[in-house]
Order: structure tokens, then sequence, then C-alpha cells
């Protein structure tokens, strides 16, 4: 029993400090585009070259779980995670942050893979959605602690300083993987080649994972774009825009909540239809406010946003046999980094084609209510 919270611990740590090194960006984006005289588009690169490796690498990760083992494979992907925190920390130019930023991408995607595959080797069915939920922490605390803390560093001491910080994070999870991970070992050589292909074939897997992919589109794209709008269309200080970006982080601390909910009901499709639905109306609305209310609404995104990832984390298992369960992970993954690829990157370049505040947010609403058209087909087991 204590080994199962031990193994969840070091699972939600390793996916945590890869999803810091991914937020530190954010809050950094207007000093690392006045520094290097780079544009919207341009300094989202920053998030693509994260997000860019996991779209080809994610898969092959769960496929080689079973081959070398999650403990491997999370060494690797951990210790690929540090060595571009270093790069990203210490750049000579925009190149050098960008290929830092790329190699954190590829230990990155290989970290997520490997810690979600651990948990439902320690969680029973009946018991992962809370776990999930606990996991779907790592997001809004490594998104609150950007804005707040490290975006502050940033302001106070420059942008270099809160990189060097995430690297440090980095270090420790990687000694705490290597010092207590344990796994449940599935032999490769039980498992025919088939499976894994049934699995790629497996149509609710890859709808499961458009909804990961719509889902990511809007939220990433409001908390990658979110500061700078505060500041420049509500006229907020930088902390002050940077808190409110993060405070659809803070409500969304609720997933364990959400997760209970989703063991409690067992209705994951109808979780993240309402998750969809309070997602588009708030960033429908999101332009038409300001003081208080539009904290409040930022908050409801937020509260919505939290009833998503533990029912998207838990059906793997669901859908997928126990031997592909990794691979079902791999694919999510994938789906994932596509959404923060091309989510704010068009909203970047709307960004710089118009100063329509009100056709900003709508493309974000455009996104998040994706989810709800494809979870009407969603069928699991």
């Amino acid at each position: 029993m204590q080994s199962r919270w031990i193994m969840l611990f070091v699972a939600f740590l390793a996916a945590f400090v890869f999803l810091l090194s991914l937020q530190a960006i954010p809050p950094l984006m207007s000093a690392i585009m006045k520094e290097y005289v780079v544009g919207h588009a341009m300094a989202d690169m920053l998030m693509l070259f994260v997000a860019l490796p996991a779209i080809f690498i994610s898969i092959p990760s769960g496929v080689l779980i079973n081959k070398y083992g999650i403990k491997t494979l999370g060494l690797v992907g951990l210790i690929l995670l540090c060595v571009g925190g270093l790069l990203s920390a210490a750049p000579a130019s925009f190149l050098v942050l960008g290929v830092g930023r790329l190699v954190v991408g590829m230990g990155g995607s290989i970290v997520i893979v490997s810690a979600l595959t651990l948990i439902p080797q320690w969680f029973p069915p009946e018991q992962r959605g809370l776990a999930m939920g606990i996991f779907g922490l790592n997001m809004p605390l490594a998104t609150i602690i950007s804005f707040n803390i490290l975006g502050r560093v940033g302001i106070a001491c420059g942008w270099r300083y809160s990189l060097w910080i995430s690297l440090i994070v980095s270090v420790i999870a990687l000694l705490v993987w290597m010092l207590f991970i344990k796994e449940k070992r599935v032999s490769a050589e039980k498992i025919p080649s088939k499976v894994f292909l049934s699995g790629l074939r497996n149509k609710q897997i890859w709808l499961l994972g458009f909804i990961w992919t719509a889902f990511s589109m809007g939220s990433i794209s409001f908390t990658t774009w979110g500061p700078k709008l505060f500041a420049d269309f509500w006229m907020m200080t930088p902390i002050r825009a940077n808190f409110l970006a993060s405070l659809f982080m803070i409500f969304a601390l609720i997933t364990p909540l959400t997760g209970l909910i989703s063991d409690r009901l067992g209705k994951c499709r109808i979780l993240i239809m309402i998750s969809a639905v309070g997602m588009a109306i708030s960033f429908a609305l999101i332009p038409a406010f300001s003081g208080a209310i539009l904290f409040l609404i930022v908050a409801f995104l937020g509260l919505s946003a939290a009833f998503l990832p533990p029912a998207i984390f838990a059906l793997p298992a669901e859908i997928l046999d126990q031997s592909s369960v990794g691979l079902g992970y791999g694919i999510l993954n994938t789906c994932l980094n596509a959404g923060i690829v091309i989510g704010p990157l068009i909203v970047g370049v709307i960004i710089d084609s118009t100063s329509n505040v009100t056709a900003i947010f709508s493309s974000m609403a455009i996104f998040a209510i994706f989810p709800l058209l494809f979870a009407f087909k969603l069928k699991t087991r």
C-alpha cells in the first residue's frame, strides 16, 4: 500500500519537472523577445521546440517501455531533460536556447509516457481516477510556480535565473527516480507484435487523443499568451498579469476531487463534455469583462478544465489491453504535444495580425469546444 503512493509521488515529480521546464518560458516571453528582438510567432518556437519531439518520440517510447522497462526509459528522459535545461539556462544565442528547448522536449516526452505508464501498474481500476487526479496536479502546480515565482525571479534577476532554478529541480527529480522507482515488469517476449498493431489501429484511443489535442490547444494557448495579453490589453503590471493567467491553474488544483468523482460516477465521457462546455464559455466571455468579474471567469475556466485530465488519463487502461497501455499513453502524449505546437502558434499568428482581443480569445473557445464533439463518439469497455 505504501509503495503504491511512493510510486505515484515519483511519477508525479518526474512529470512535474518537465512541465515546470515547459511553463517556465511564458512568463519570461516578453524579456526574451526584447533581448533577441523576435516577434510573437518566432518566440512561440520556444514552446514549439519542446512539444515537437514528443510528436515523434512518444509512441516509440510507449513501445520501448515493454522491452527496456519504465525505470530505464524514465532515466534516459530525465537525463535529457537536465541536459536541455542546462543549454536553456546558459544560451549564447536564441538558436542555442532553441536547441536546449528541443532537448528538453525529447526528454520530457519520454518522462511523461514513463510516469503515466507506471500508475496503472500500482493502482486498480476503481482507484485510478483519484491517482490520475493527483498526478494531474503537476500541470497546475508547475504553472502556478512558473508564473508567480519564476516569473518574479525573472523580473528581479533576469530570465536566465528562472531557468537555472528549473534545472536544479530537474536534477533532484533525476536522483529521486534513480533511488526509488520500482515497476511490475511485463515480459516483452510474451507480447506479440500484433498486440501493438491492434493498439495503433484502435480508433477509440486516437479519438481520446484528439480530445487531448483540442484541450491542450486551448489551455496551453491561454497559459502561453495570457500573461502578455493581460498586460497589453488590460494594462496590468507583469506580476498581476502573471497571477491572473496562473489563476486558471490555481482553480485546476481540484483535479484529485474531479478524479474521485470520476471513480464514483464512472462517467468519464460526461466529465469531458462538462469540461469542454465550461472552458468554451469562459474563453468567449473573457474579452468582455475586467476587474473582479474577469478574475471570476478565469477561475471558472480553471474549474472547468479540472474535470478533463483525470478522465483522459484513466481511460487508456480501459480502452487497451494491459500490455498496450504504455503505447496508449504514447499516443496521448503525441496528441497532447501536437496541440501544444498548433494552438499557441495559431494564436501567436492571430496576435501578430490583429489587435482584436475578441478574435484572439474566440480562437481559444473554438479549440475548447472540440472535445465535446469528439466525446459523443467515444466508447470504452
